[in-house]
This record gives structure tokens, sequence and C-alpha cells, in this order.
């Protein structure tokens, strides 16, 4: 009997079934001054590996780069998706990478059979960068997007005038309609937006509602993870700090839209929770710029969400000094001045504008792009 296991064992490198590919990603994530988390996913399940080597000129050929695997627990982890944290980096400094996964064709015991290796290409092609942060500088340049609701070609067109950004924003409901499998957020918008990006800007997620529906409506944290391990995080970024909040879902709990599935409400109370320790932090308070990122406009309606929205957050955001916050949901341009509930403008971006963004000089400009990159409606000032 054993002569037959091994002869097995030894044929089962042989059952590959073609040449494995990445088929979404890379995506640049958690960019900070000493480190960035890369994402991709292949069709096959597959042991994965980055390597990095300095943009200083040199060939990515040149020497032996160092590797970095995704290991989080000592263990190199095997699957279709991969996550992997580039630590030791310099701050403010740019570097070149590539990315590899090695196809896993069997595991027998403790013996792993392995196939083909895919892998981005540094041949005759400039490969993806990374830039770490210098929180010691100050200014900086973004734009935002949402509503995309799964039209590419409008994706394309308006993140054509972001080439010049340090990141990019992406408040909410890019997908279609739900989320019925972790495929649809390729296809709806992450292979666009990679390709627009060159994988080598980082992209910021703000849930959207249509991101909370369907059978793997989690499953986008696995491409955009956080600090907090929820869609709902902070991230400081030179001398601005910027706030996620997830508004959840737009109507009560018990809709019949929502099977009997939604907690939005402890959800919320929960976040707020959360944020009154956030405000109190040094890096918030120290903070120059302070913006809000939430889908659905705080100001905004009489449906159920934006009513416990108001009633949970107001009070703790009230007096903590934001200077602004964006928001979508609406399909159209709406601007709310502050009010009684929150003491900072609020702009809801249409679903066929971006907004680009500077930060410098102690004054925030939102620019207003089309999708013919024409400007579309008067710049909105800010000044500190």
């Amino acid at each position: 009997m054993g002569k037959y296991i091994a002869t097995l064992s030894f044929l089962v490198p042989l059952l590959a079934s073609g040449a494995i590919k990445i088929v979404c990603g890379p995506i640049l994530q958690n960019v900070g001054e000493d480190s960035a988390t890369i994402v991709w996913a292949t069709d096959a399940d597959a042991m994965s590996w980055v390597e990095v080597a300095p943009a200083d000129g040199s060939h990515f050929y040149a020497k032996e780069r160092p590797k970095f695997f995704d290991a989080p627990m000592g263990k190199k982890q095997i699957g279709k998706l991969h996550k992997v944290t580039v630590k030791g980096l310099e701050k403010g400094k740019k570097y070149n990478y590539r990315v590899f996964s090695r196809e896993v064709v069997g595991t027998e015991y403790t013996n792993i059979f392995y196939g083909k290796v895919a892998s981005t290409r540094v041949y005759q092609k400039v490969p993806p960068s990374l830039e770490t942060l210098d929180n010691s500088k100050k200014g900086m340049k973004f734009s935002v997007v949402n509503d995309i609701h799964g039209d590419n070609n409008k994706l394309k067109a308006l993140l054509s005038t972001a080439e010049n950004d340090d990141f990019l924003v992406f408040n909410g409901d890019m997908v279609t309609s739900i989320m019925s499998s972790p495929q649809q957020l390729y296809k709806d918008f992450l292979l666009t937006a990679t390709e627009a990006t060159k994988s080598s800007k980082p992209i910021l997620f703000s849930r959207g509602n249509h991101e909370t529906r369907g059978g793997h409506s989690e499953s986008y944290m696995d491409y955009f993870p956080t600090n907090t391990g929820k869609p709902y995080y902070t991230k400081k970024i030179r001398d601005a700090f910027f706030v996620f909040l997830d508004s959840g879902e737009d109507k009560p709990d018990n809709d019949i839209e929502y099977s009997d599935s939604a907690d939005f409400d402890n959800y919320r109370i929960e976040q707020a929770k959360w944020l009154a320790e956030v405000l109190e932090s040094p890096d918030y308070k120290n903070a120059v710029y302070k913006i809000v990122v939430v889908h659905i406009p705080p100001s905004w309606g009489d449906w159920h969400g934006s009513i416990h929205f108001r009633k949970v957050f107001a009070p703790v955001l009230k007096g903590k000094k934001v200077d602004l916050y964006l928001s979508g949901h609406l399909h159209e341009y709406a601007f709310y001045p502050a009010d009684e509930n929150f003491d900072a403008p609020n702009i809801a971006n249409s679903n066929t504008e971006i907004m680009n963004i500077s930060l410098e000089n102690d004054t925030i400009t939102v620019k207003f792009k089309d999708v013919d990159g024409k400007q579309s409606r008067p710049d909105f000032v800010i000044k500190k």
C-alpha cells in the first residue's frame, strides 16, 4: 500500500491544469512611514511574496531583492487572496516592488507540491511603486469618487484627472448593487482602479450602504484592511488626520429589504464610543487638517439611518474642530453648511464628478471635474 501512496504523491505536481494568473491587483494599502501592505488575488491557491527595491535608477534585476511573505503567525499562507506587509522601509522614500504567487497544486502531510509562478513583470516594463510617508512634511493632494455602481467607463474617465495625487478615496457604493461574490469587486471597480493607478497609489475606502448588502458584503475588507479591523478607522497622513466613519444602512434595521440581518443601530453606537476616544488622541488634536469621510451625508434627510447617525454622532463631534465632512450617496451634488448638529460644512459629491482636493498653506481647496475633465462647479475653499 505504501508504494501506491508514494506513487500518487509523485504525480501530484503534474495535476496542475494550467498557468496560474493574477486576476486582481496589486492594490497598495496602509502605507506608513516604514511599511506598506500590498493585496492581490490569483485564480488558484498559491504561496505568495513581495520583493522590494529602492527606486534609485537601478534595474530590478540588478541583484537579489529582499522577500516579504504573508506569514502572520509564522507560517506562509496558502490561498487565492494575498496580503503582504512590507516592513523596515525608510520614511519618505520611493520603492519599486514586484509580487509573486507560486501555485500550490496539492499537499500531503507536511509536503507541499508546487506548480508555476505568476508575477508582475519588470522586464521592459516599469514596475509598480510605493512611497512611504514622512509625517514631518506638510500638505497633500488627493481625489474622491463615489457611487460608481460598477460603471467602469465613468470611473476610468474620472480617475484620469487624479494623476498627481498622493492617494485616492473611494467614498462608498462602488459596487453595482449587492456583494454577490468577491469577484464583483474586481469587475465593478478594482480592475479599473489598479490599471488607472498602475498599482502605485494608495486607495482609502469608505463603506457605502450597498457594500453592506449581499452574502459577501464583508469580503471587501479583505482587500482594504484597516488599523481597527473594522470599516471605520483613522489615517494620519503628514499634517492631516482623516476619520473614516461607517454610516451603515439608510433604512430601519427591521426593514424587509435586510431579511432580518441588520443591526446597524447598535453598530453605530459602538462606533461612536470608539470615535470619542479617537477625538481625544494627540494625533487628532495636533493635526492641522481634520477631515471626516462618511458615505451618507450627516445632515441629509429624514430616513432612519441619517436620523440615528445625527443622534449618536453629533454630540461626540460637536466642538471637536472638524474642518470638513466628505460624503456621497445622493448621486447629485449637495452642500450642507455648518449647523446646530455639525459645526463644519459637508460636501456630498455627485456620482458624475471627482473632487480634487489639496491641503496646503492652511487652506483646503476642493475642485470639481466632470467625466470630460472639465471644471463642473466653482472651487470650494476653506482658509483656516
